[in-house]
């Protein structure tokens, strides 16, 4: 801007001193027509020689003027043209460093190309080992559904079977009690029959065996021995009643029979949906098991996501800083490219100035010089005539 000024006011200046410049021309023009057309009489009208001489010394200051503009005319088209350069190197450097930003930021789009890529990759990996995860949990769910079943029908048959166990056990208890009364009883006659028969013996031998069954031994062990047989046979009514209550309890030990052998095939049975409980609780362990191994190489895979998140939205902002790095970068070299053809524009408006103002000085001190050499020729004495 200061540049523009300082060349507006020179060019004003040239202006005025231009007009200047035409009139001192016009009169060196005025002395040298009437120098060469004029006869002897008309010199005292026209300009003296002192006067010429002067006119022609401004002339050579005016044309002195004028390389001094041109000079400094070709000054400024050289400053311009040595800004133009910088201004070029400038524009070179800028595309330079907007192609290698360009190439980062095309690198960095590769990189996050590769990246997403490999984010859905570990999205995909990640979403089917959840899925077949839980595929894993619902059969371990079925399993464990069927476990809890055979449990319960175990549990249900294991009942009955004690159920029936123990009703078995109040008519083995029965059986025991009859079994042991009768044994009581059986006991009882054995020991009255002894008893009987060694008073039955005393007796004989006290009553001279049936001769003097009067003897005062023999009535007295008479007592005895009716007593004995008296007790003998209460002991053997109830042997009668003791036999029925064991044959009742017997009875009752065959109807229980088929129920003990019903209860041991539930028994049987129940151990064996135990069994088959145990193992579908097994599979189904084994399958939450791998489920959860599964869940786990997920959770990995998600925090891997997650630090690929982390890298991406990196990448991403390095991206951005590199292309508009590089939208800069371009900007500033296609503005010195413009600034450097408007710097060679004006070098070349400043050379073609300075060209005129050197043709101007030229065709000035031309000028002069020929009034100059008019005015001398037309002072020259003439040589008389031999």
């Amino acid at each position: 801007t200061i540049r523009r000024k300082l060349q507006g006011k020179m060019e004003r200046q040239h202006a005025v001193k231009g007009a200047g410049l035409l009139v001192v021309v016009g009169a060196v023009a005025l002395v040298t027509l009437s120098l060469g057309g004029g006869s002897h009489p008309a010199r005292a009208e026209l300009l003296s020689p002192l006067q010429v001489g002067r006119y022609a010394v401004r002339a050579e200051r005016q044309g002195g003027d004028y390389d001094q503009k041109a000079e400094r005319q070709i000054a400024f088209a050289t400053d311009n043209d040595n800004a133009a350069s910088g201004e070029r190197d400038l524009a070179a450097k800028e595309e330079k460093r907007a192609r290698d930003s360009a190439y980062l930021a095309a690198d960095t789009k590769s990189r996050i190309d590769k990246v997403l890529e490999a984010g859905r990759d570990q999205v995909n990996q990640a979403t089917k080992l959840k899925s077949k995860a839980g595929r894993l949990q619902e059969m371990a769910a079925e399993l464990l559904g069927k476990a809890k079943t055979e449990k319960e029908t175990a549990a249900a048959l294991k009942a009955k079977y004690y159920t029936t166990m123990d009703q078995y056990g109040e008519a083995v208890k029965k059986i025991d009690t009859a079994t042991q009364t009768a044994q009581r009883i059986l006991d009882q006659m054995n020991a009255q029959s002894l008893t009987l028969a060694e008073v039955a013996t005393e007796y004989g031998a006290a009553s001279g065996h049936g001769e003097d069954p009067s003897a005062a031994g023999a009535v007295a062990l008479k007592g005895q021995l009716q007593a004995a047989q008296t007790d003998l046979a209460a002991i053997t009514a109830q042997k009668s009643q003791a036999d029925e209550d064991t044959q009742e309890a017997r009875t009752l030990a065959d109807q229980y029979q088929p129920m003990i052998i019903g209860a041991e095939k539930d028994k049987r049975e129940s151990d064996f949906h135990f069994q088959e409980f145990a193992q579908l609780t097994q599979q189904a362990d084994a399958l939450q098991n791998r489920a959860d191994a599964l869940l786990a190489r997920a959770d990995t895979i998600d925090g891997l996501i997650q630090a690929t998140q982390t890298e991406l939205a990196t990448k991403r902002k390095s991206f951005e800083h590199y292309k508009n790095r590089a939208q800069t970068e371009m900007a500033i070299s296609l503005q010195a490219e413009d600034k450097e053809a408007l710097l060679r524009k004006q070098a070349r408006e400043a050379r073609y100035k300075a060209a005129e103002l050197s043709d101007k000085a030229r065709r000035l001190r031309a000028l002069a010089q020929k009034g100059v050499n008019n005015v001398m020729e037309s002072t020259e004495v003439p040589q008389p005539e031999e």
